[in-house]
């Protein structure tokens, strides 16, 4: 992992959304409740490589749009969360509704919650079962 970047492995590729700023209603704290705040979401969603794609159609390919509209969509609701972690497995799942994505690495950050910090925060990975999602 690079920078937040997780790097695919033999026989895949990354899909990336890298540092998608968002407001968000996060946090354990009674102010923490009242006011949404920033958070840094990145993903890297992997998927087979079977080499040059030659194919420009958008539907032969994972897509970051996708995940993109969701986590917007999430964050314009009224949902609190208190944990970042929670917030990360919550687009674990919004990344592994495509079937193509065999796994995904998840970094979600609060960007504003400690001043002497750049952001605080956790990244996961989570794989798909080995037998679902074969295409």
């Amino acid at each position: 992992m690079t920078g937040g970047i997780a790097l695919p492995g033999p026989g895949e590729r990354c899909v990336l959304v890298d540092d998608l700023r968002l407001q968000v209603f996060i946090g354990v704290h009674d102010y923490e409740k009242r006011a949404r705040q920033e958070v840094s979401i990145t993903v890297c969603m992997f998927a087979a490589d079977h080499g040059p794609s030659r194919s420009d159609d958008l539907a032969d390919h994972v897509s970051y749009a996708g995940i993109v509209e969701a986590l917007k969509a999430r964050a314009a609701s009224d949902r609190h969360v208190q944990l970042v972690e929670t917030l990360a497995e919550e687009v674990a799942d919004l990344a592994l509704t495509d079937n193509r994505v065999r796994r995904v690495v998840v970094d979600v950050r609060k960007t504003e919650i400690i001043p002497e910090a750049r952001s605080v925060g956790v990244i996961i990975e989570r794989r798909r079962p080995a037998s679902a999602g074969r295409m």
